[in-house]
């Protein structure tokens, strides 16, 4: 089918960018690709931003009010995503959910995770980043290990709150126990798949499809050692191909992870037109349509409040 059937060629979604570290490498200033993911052919219209402890003394609090000056130093061209009415209000801004990736939160209880989303500005967490946390097991370590008490405790609270879940990085005990435990649709904001490319940071087949069983959403990220040898375009589409096959068509998305990870052919956005018309052009439109923006803007609207009222205590 042909790629100009693809209807919204303008703008994506992004399940996952460093983009505050990535910012902070460059002292200030936005990674080589920003130029293009905030006012290129491709725009983004929302990113997830990650957080994560690559400090010692990195803390959840301390990065956040760092992501906070982020946003205020790149008004013009960055905006908090709070409500659906955000999401969708046509500002020309690139939208930005700040999310955590496996720091330690300073409590847990529905009142101190909306504080963290209210006025801390907090959109979303995982459970662990690269090694174990308080709540589980990194994917690099035991893939039998169960979450820990702390760890279930907080998907429970999780439920009550307006944060969203992701699974990246998690084990894969972990993985099966928390879409055991979390009943609201969850997300795993950047990976692939591990038939395709043997690494413990993709989803094997089996955990796709329980996913997709659950609702869930799958970013696809770009790095070479996750696609394959070159992090190109025809590698992508193998994966996408078979997370569509098996966690459904409206489970696959873009998890790039720009900013600090080392890039290949898919390192700049520029490179993204390529890509969503080779998946029109194999899959046809819609499903291009579903991976480059529509299957994370209606988990948005799903999950975010539907306008600028306070949240419920």
């Amino acid at each position: 089918m042909a790629a100009q059937g693809v209807r919204r060629k303008q703008t994506f979604i992004d399940l996952h960018q460093d983009m505050l570290s990535g910012v902070a490498l460059l002292d200030g200033g936005f990674p080589v690709y920003g130029s293009n993911y905030l006012h290129g052919a491709h725009r983004a219209a929302a990113v997830w931003s990650a957080l994560y402890p690559h400090q010692p003394e990195s803390s959840l609090m301390s990065q956040l009010e760092a992501h906070r000056e982020l946003l205020r130093s790149h008004s013009a061209s960055l905006r908090l995503i709070t409500t659906v009415e955000d999401l969708d209000s046509g500002d020309p801004r690139t939208g930005v959910l700040p999310h955590s990736e496996g720091l330690a939160l300073p409590e847990i209880g529905p009142d101190a995770l909306n504080v963290l989303w209210d006025e801390h500005a907090l959109r979303s967490l995982s459970l662990t980043w690269n090694h174990e946390t308080a709540y589980g097991s990194s994917c690099f370590e035991d893939s039998a290990a169960p979450l820990t008490p702390v760890g279930r405790h907080l998907l429970r609270e999780l439920e009550n709150s307006p944060l969203f879940l992701d699974l990246a990085h998690l084990n894969d005990a972990g993985f099966f126990e928390a879409l055991e435990l979390y009943a609201p649709k969850t997300l795993v904001t950047h990976t692939f798949c591990r038939a395709i490319t043997d690494h413990p940071r993709g989803l094997a087949d089996d955990q796709l499809r329980a996913l997709g069983d659950h609702g869930g959403l799958v970013g696809l990220a770009f790095p070479p050692d996750f696609l394959g040898e070159r992090g190109s375009v025809d590698e992508a589409l193998r994966h996408i191909d078979r997370i569509a096959t098996l966690a459904g068509e409206d489970a696959v998305s873009i998890g790039s992870d720009w900013g600090v990870a080392t890039m290949g052919e898919l390192g700049d956005p520029a490179a993204l037109a390529g890509l969503v018309e080779a998946v029109a052009d194999n899959y046809g439109p819609d499903l291009a349509d579903k991976f480059a923006f529509d299957n994370a803007h209606d988990f948005l609207r799903d999950h975010l409040p539907a306008g600028q009222e306070p949240l419920a205590p």
